[in-house]
C-alpha cells in the first residue's frame, strides 16, 4: 500500500510526467570533446572566458584557492561534456578553503554524473553532511544530494539521519528529514526503520516546519516489517492526530489510516477540514485525501461537493483528489464534465477536470469549448468642439 501511496502523492494531476534521464558522461576524445579548438560539438559551448574544458581544470589544482574557486564556476558551463571533470571535482570537495569545497560540492549538483562516478559522488556528499563544519556546505551537499534516485541515495541515510537533528539551522534540519523520507521509501523490504526512527524524533523539533516534514514522512511511508518501529512509529502519530497545527493534525491522520486501519474513524477528522474558512486548510485536507486514493472512497460525495469552490487552487486539488481514486470515482465524471465545460471556470481547472475525466473512464473527452475572445470595438475619438469664431 505504501507504493501506492507514494505514486500517488507523487502524481501531478493525472498527466504522465515523462522524465527524460540525462546521457551519461562521454569519454574523451568523442564528438563532445571541448579540449580541441576545432569545431567537433556543436551545440555546446567549446570555451568559456577563452579558454577551454582541460585549461580549467588544469586550475582545480592551481595553490591559489580563489583560482580553484573560479574554475569551479566555469566548469559546468561547458554542458555535459564537463562530467569527465567529476572525479578531480570530488578532490576539491575536501578542499582546506571552504569557497571552492562549496563550490565543488554546488558543481556536483549541475553536472552529468557518470554511472560509474555516482557512488563515489553520494559518498562524498554524505561525508559533506556528516562532517563538514560549514552549514552552508552541508545544506548545499543535501541539495545536490536530493537529485538522486531513491536507490542511489540509500548511503547517505546515516548522514541524513544525523542531520536532523543539528541544532544549527532549522532548513538543513528539514531538508534532511525530507530526503529521509524520499530515500527510506523501499517497495520491497518495507521502509527503512532509521529513517522512521529520526522522523519520529524530528516530530519534538522546536520548528513547525520541522515537525510536519516528519509527519508527512511518517505518514507516506508507510509500515515497516519490524514491529516494534511500528509500535513507535504509530505511539508517535497517535500523539499528533490533535495537534494545533491541522497540517500535521491530517497528515498524522493518513499515517494511522497507512498503519493501522483504513476506517472512517481516522478519515472523518480530514475530511471536517473541508469546511476550514482557510483555504490553504481545505487543501491540505484534499491532498491528504488524493494520497489515500480509494482508501478515501466513502468521502467522494464531498469531493464532488468541492468542485464548486470558490477558490481556483481548492478545485483544483479537489480534482486531483477525486482522479487518484481512479475508476472507482465514476459518480464524479457527470460533475467533472459539467465543470469543465463552463467558460466562466478557470482554464487550468477546465483542463484539469477533463484530464480526470479521461483517467477515471479511459476514454478520451471532446475538446474544450473555449470562451469567445472579447469583441474588439474601436476606439471612440474625443469630440473636439468648434473654435468660437472671433472677429477679425
Amino acid at each position: 500500500m505504501a507504493g501506492r501511496m507514494r505514486w500517488m502523492a507523487a502524481l501531478v494531476l493525472f498527466g504522465l510526467m515523462a522524465v527524460m534521464s540525462p546521457s551519461q558522461g562521454q569519454e574523451k576524445g568523442s564528438v563532445f570533446d571541448l579540449n580541441s579548438k576545432k569545431e567537433t560539438s556543436p551545440g555546446y559551448t567549446r570555451e568559456v572566458g577563452g579558454r577551454v574544458l582541460s585549461e580549467w581544470m588544469n586550475d582545480l589544482k592551481n595553490i591559489d584557492p580563489s583560482v580553484r574557486e573560479r574554475a569551479l564556476r566555469a566548469i559546468p558551463l561547458f554542458g555535459p561534456p564537463a562530467s569527465e571533470a567529476v572525479p578531480i571535482i570530488l578532490e576539491r570537495c575536501l578542499d582546506r578553503d571552504a569557497s571552492p569545497r562549496v563550490r565543488a560540492v554546488g558543481a556536483l549538483g549541475m553536472l552529468e554524473i557518470a554511472e560509474k562516478d555516482v557512488p563515489k559522488v553520494i559518498e562524498a556528499l554524505a561525508k559533506r553532511i556528516s562532517d563538514d563544519p560549514q552549514s552552508a556546505i552541508k545544506f548545499q551537499a543535501m541539495m545536490t544530494l536530493s537529485r538522486f534516485g531513491i536507490d542511489e541515495g540509500k548511503i547517505a541515510i546515516p548522514a541524513l539521519a544525523k542531520m536532523a537533528e543539528d541544532p544549527t539551522t532549522w532548513e538543513a534540519r528539514k531538508l534532511a528529514v525530507s530526503l529521509l523520507g524520499k530515500f527510506g521509501y523501499d517497495a520491497m523490504r518495507g521502509p527503512d526503520i532509521r529513517c522512521l526512527r529520526a522522523m519520529v524524533v524530528a516530530l519534538k523539533d522546536q520548528s513547525m516546519a520541522v515537525r510536519q516534514e516528519a509527519v508527512y514522512g511518517l505518514a507516506v511511508l508507510g509500515r515497516p516489517l519490524d514491529m516494534a518501529t511500528a509500535q513507535v512509529v504509530e505511539k508517535a502519530l497517535a500523539t499528533m492526530t490533535d495537534n494545533k497545527d491541522k497540517g500535521i493534525s491530517i497528515w498524522a491522520h493518513v499515517g494511522m489510516m497507512n498503519l493501522t486501519k483504513a476506517d472512517g474513524a481516522h478519515l472523518k477528522p480530514i475530511m471536517k477540514q473541508l469546511n476550514d474558512k482557510d483555504a490553504q486548510v481545505r487543501i491540505l485536507a484534499l491532498r491528504a485525501i488524493g494520497t489515500l486514493g480509494k482508501l478515501a472512497l466513502f468521502g467522494l460525495p464531498e469531493l464532488i461537493d468541492m468542485l464548486n469552490d470558490k477558490e481556483p487552487e481548492v478545485q483544483y486539488n479537489a480534482i486531483w483528489a477525486i482522479a487518484s481514486m481512479g475508476t472507482s470515482a465514476e459518480k464524479a465524471v457527470t460533475p467533472l464534465r459539467t465543470l469543465y465545460q463552463k467558460t466562466t471556470v478557470a482554464e487550468p481547472v477546465r483542463v484539469s477536470a477533463r484530464m480526470a475525466v479521461e483517467q477515471i473512464t479511459g476514454k478520451k473527452e471532446p475538446a474544450l469549448v473555449m470562451p469567445p475572445p472579447p469583441a474588439l470595438t474601436p476606439p471612440t475619438m474625443p469630440v473636439v468642439p468648434p473654435k468660437p469664431a472671433t472677429d477679425k
